[in-house]
This record gives C-alpha cells, structure tokens and sequence, in this order.
C-alpha cells in the first residue's frame, strides 16, 4: 500500500489551488498540467481587468473568467470522485488482485507478465511501495539493470518507515554486480589485445636497422 496515509479533506482543501490536490494524491504529471492551465487562465483574467484597453477585452475577461471557474469546478469534482469511499475501496481490491497475480506470474517465470500488473499497481497508486519494489525486482530479473535501478531507487524515496530498507539495499548490491560483470563480458582484456596483436619475429629489429645502414651507404 501507499508509503503514507492520504486524506480527503486535505486533498480537498489542497484543491483550492487547482492542481496542488493531485500532486498530494499522486498525479504530479495531472496536477501540474492543471496548475498550468489554471494560472495561464488567472494571468489572462488580470490582463483583461487592469491592463488590456483594447478590442475585445470584454471577450477576454468574460473567456478567462469562464476558464477559471471551469477549472476549479472540474478540479474540486475530479478529486471528489478520486477520494470516494467507493472508488477508494474498489482500487484497494484491484490492486490487491493484481499485486497477486503478478507475484504468481514472478514465481512461474512470467516476468514480463507480472512487470504489466505490477504497473498497474503503480498507476493507481504511485505510491505503492510494494508494487515499485517488485516492479524493481521484476525489471532485474529481466536484465533492464537501469530501470530496475530506477524503480528501487523510487522505492527507497517513498519507503518512510524503511519497511523494505534492508530489500532494497540487497537487490542494489545485486544490480550493481550485474552491471560490473556485463561491463566486463564487453571490454576486452589488455592480454587479449595484446595476443591479437602481429607479433614481430625475432631478429625483425637488427634486419631493419642493416637495411637502413645498406640504403645509406647505397643511394639510389
């Protein structure tokens, strides 16, 4: 489940600020793209009332302000229905469901599977420190050694009370051995190059010196 415990009441009171409520709630990308609308829509109004003396101010006041309004509306209604009671309790049964599906298809080998439920898990709650440490573990399995180490990493951000800490630490040590000996399969040896190397047969180095001598004492 989610490393912290969520309140409606605040995502709510967050929500004054259009945006601000689904940051809390875990939906950075949404929040701040609502953000963004909501202030260019605010920056419009203001130019309309103190500043903008031209034609079609009252269309730019009255489309701002319509936008606004809009905007918070949808706002406060979105986090309304994110924050239910119903949805809640139906979203905790899915990802339960899936969280179990997925550590069934780990377990069988279906690694790719089980990554798919697992980020399911993680869409419905970003937050969900089981599903990212498994979604972490999933990816190593798999070899993606660099997204795994993304997900562990966001596992250890969000894991407040250190409940996967030791977990954590453990699958990191395992990733950074992976990418240690893969970086080793790929780089040549020094002996290796130095074994395809031509050799030079002996005596090579006095036969050209005589010649140098020879061509010296006998210009062309």
């Amino acid at each position: 489940m989610s490393s912290r415990p969520r309140s409606r009441v605040l995502a709510l009171g967050l929500s004054l600020v259009p945006g601000w409520g689904h940051v809390y709630w875990g939906r950075e990308v949404l929040g701040l793209a609502v953000f963004t609308a909501f202030a260019l829509a605010g920056f419009a109004l203001f130019n309309g009332i103190f500043i903008y003396l031209g034609d079609g101010r009252e269309f730019l006041v009255r489309g701002s302000a319509g936008l606004v309004l809009g905007i918070v509306g949808w706002t406060w209604f979105d986090i309304i229905c994110r924050t239910g009671p119903r949805r809640l309790k139906a979203e905790e049964e899915e990802r339960d469901h899936n969280l179990r599906e997925g550590m069934i298809a780990y377990l069988r080998g279906d690694h790719e599977g089980a990554k798919a439920l697992f980020r399911s898990c993680v869409r419905a709650d970003p937050f969900d420190v089981e599903a990212l440490f498994r979604m972490g573990v999933a990816c190593s399995r798999t070899g993606d050694i660099r997204e795994a180490a993304v997900w562990l990493r966001r596992t250890r951000r969000h894991d407040l009370e250190d409940k996967w800490r030791w977990e954590i630490a453990e699958e990191l040590k395992k990733l950074k051995r992976a990418g240690r000996m893969r970086r080793r399969a790929l780089a040549p040896s020094a002996p290796q190059e130095a074994a395809k190397a031509p050799a030079t047969p002996a005596g090579g180095s006095a036969k050209v010196q005589q010649s140098e001598e020879e061509t010296e004492k006998n210009p062309v």
